[in-house]
């Protein structure tokens, strides 16, 4: 049977004939018991698949948060909303994998009503030849402890593994640019001043 593309709506197939991305993220929600509270919570696991291969290539699991308190998070805050990145694990390094797993997380948060409040615990239990702290901060993570924030910088301009003496565990945080109440409506006065002209 020959199909007729002219038959077909011009939007549903352009909508069609568009690069597929490199890769996709199937998400979805599962029970997990956290020793720290002793119960059952639920989690955001999301897979991603590398389109071009077939392959799995990586994990990120994600828990929301509605009031959280602790300063040691986002210091000067108190009960917001935030995503935390419980785990994330990609298979291969150097492709991009962990940097997009990020950006999703920030996407994620935004639907969480999160604001871009994302933290994380840096850790090296699961590569302690390649602790994740570095990567973390070329993604634009802080932590409070402004020596440590030096030692990665150091790392990542040095092109230098972190030793492991400083590979710690510790809380890293995704800081968040607070708008000032004449930027917030900044776009409003622009638009009421290019009416005026026009009018």
């Amino acid at each position: 049977m020959k199909i007729n593309l002219s038959n077909y709506n011009p939007i549903l197939y352009r909508k069609i004939s568009q690069k597929f991305p490199d890769e996709l993220i199937y998400s979805f929600r599962a029970d997990a018991f956290d020793l720290s509270i002793n119960r059952t919570s639920a989690v955001n696991i999301h897979r991603m698949f590398d389109t071009k291969t077939g392959q799995y290539v990586g994990e990120m699991i994600t828990q929301p948060f509605k009031n959280i308190s602790s300063s040691l998070i986002y210091p000067g805050e108190t009960k917001i909303r935030a995503l935390e990145i419980v785990r994330l694990l990609v298979f291969k390094r150097r492709k991009g994998y962990g940097s997009k797993f990020i950006n999703f997380a920030k996407h994620e948060s935004n639907k969480y009503k999160c604001d871009n409040h994302v933290f994380l615990l840096a850790s090296c239990i699961y590569d302690p030849q390649y602790p994740s702290h570095v990567f973390y901060r070329k993604q634009g993570f802080i932590t409070p402890e402004k020596k440590i924030n030096k030692i990665l910088d150091n790392c990542i301009s040095k092109h230098e593994n972190l030793d492991l003496n400083d590979a710690k565990n510790i809380l890293m945080y995704m800081p968040v640019k607070k708008e000032e109440p004449e930027q917030k409506y900044g776009f409003f006065k622009k638009l009421k001043n290019l009416l005026s002209k026009l009018i």
